[in-house]
């Protein structure tokens, strides 16, 4: 599956810009780190969601993420590896809400 680009994205209000300190070409040093503000921080982390056995994911799954990040995660939850925990928690029951 191809991955995911900023227009395809539900959500324009990104920021894309890095913020001081904040180095979008070193993720692996800022492995955890994540804000659901920054767009390519957003769009890596979808990017990089896998299924069972690393099976590719679907856009239209990734997007669903994408909706889940903005509109339903609570603040405080922080970090790639919480997100992506508890994406995977509660993509079940809200997936069937997903308004786009």
């Amino acid at each position: 599956m191809p991955a995911l680009k900023k227009s395809d994205l539900n959500y324009d209000d990104y920021s894309w810009t890095a913020v001081p300190g904040d180095d979008p070409s070193k993720r692996v040093e800022d492995a955890d780190r994540f804000s659901r503000k920054e767009g390519y921080e957003v769009l890596y982390l979808l990017n990089s969601l896998t299924g069972e056995n690393n099976k590719d994911l679907a856009i239209k799954t990734r997007l669903v993420c994408e909706w889940m990040i903005h509109e339903k995660l609570p603040s405080n939850i922080q970090g790639r590896t919480k997100v992506i925990s508890w994406l995977v928690n509660n993509y079940e029951s809200l997936q069937p809400d997903y308004p786009f």
